[in-house]
């Protein structure tokens, strides 16, 4: 029972994970085409402002160990490496995907990762998945491919250097959710990310200083960055590493995929979207897939 308990938490939290991410990308969409904020300003931004709040926050409760994954050489290495490749590569390469091709393409590519984190995991364990493990795997790509596509090929357009972009988010993505385990299980979830968040955000400002392309503030604006650093970026990522401490880092990477599916949706709310069809059974794909994984052994 206990067990049961241990995985519905983890699955919740993997799902949740993936919804804020969709809310963060609808708003994100909202201020690049109608306030024309740039991306790479708003990945600088929610990074640095992102990782200081949570950093408040852990100092703020009184979490004496703040600090302590600065101290020891080697951890501060490691913590290091997933900032940069964990958290801001995951966030660059997928908007430069998103930049050379379009966005159903980078989508399409970056979900590649549960595949490259099953891989992993076989490797590591030496054992293959279940079978219902892999039919909920191959659901569920196949329904975000049918969401982001609307089945239509034509919707993907890859470059070599859209394919190049694409497939390093994919394997960023899986590499931010194997990489920080050990410091998470010493340090708690919550103080790494919000180190990983500052450290990578500080690291952009080689390439984006915040203090460049800064956006006219309008109350929308405002509130749009604020959706997006405090729901999809402090609890999203938040969720998404929690969850591995309930269930295999493969099922919450293939969760994720209620990311496109509550994009949808929110931009049905208040984008104005018609969902056509395909785009309903790409959905009820998806969530039969979740209902499969909730029924595998993991």
């Amino acid at each position: 029972m206990e067990k049961r308990s241990s995985k519905l938490k983890g699955m919740i939290l993997a799902i949740l994970g993936g919804v804020f991410w969709g809310v963060s990308g609808v708003v994100a969409e909202y201020l690049m085409t109608t306030k024309h904020v740039s991306a790479s300003w708003l990945v600088a931004v929610k990074m640095i402002v992102a990782g200081f709040l949570i950093l408040m926050y852990q100092m703020g409760k009184g979490n004496k160990d703040s600090l302590s994954p600065l101290k020891n050489k080697t951890e501060l290495i490691q913590l290091i490496i997933f900032s940069v490749l964990g958290v801001l590569g995951l966030q660059y390469s997928f908007f430069k995907a998103i930049q050379v091709s379009n966005a159903a393409t980078a989508t399409i590519l970056q979900y590649l990762s549960p595949i490259l984190l099953v891989v992993y995991f076989i490797i590591e364990k030496k054992e293959l998945p279940n079978k219902l493990s892999v039919v909920s795997i191959v659901l569920s790509l196949l329904g975000t491919f049918l969401l982001v596509t609307k089945g239509n090929l034509n919707e993907l357009a890859i470059s070599p250097n859209g394919l190049f972009w694409g497939l390093l988010s994919a394997f960023f993505g899986a590499f931010y959710i194997i990489q920080p385990r050990k410091l998470m299980a010493k340090y708690g979830t919550t103080l790494i990310i919000g180190w990983g968040m500052l450290i990578g955000g500080m690291s952009f400002q080689v390439y984006q200083p915040i203090w460049q392309d800064v956006p006219t503030f309008t109350p929308g604006v405002l509130l749009g960055i604020l959706v997006i650093v405090i729901i999809g970026t402090v609890f999203s990522y938040i969720c998404l590493l929690k969850s591995t401490e309930y269930i295999p880092p493969q099922f919450s990477s293939l969760l994720t995929s209620f990311e496109p599916l509550s994009s949808a949706l929110f931009s049905v709310l208040f984008l104005g979207l018609v969902l056509k069809p395909i785009e309903i059974v790409s959905m009820l794909l998806i969530i039969f897939a979740v209902f499969l994984l909730s029924r595998c052994d993991v």
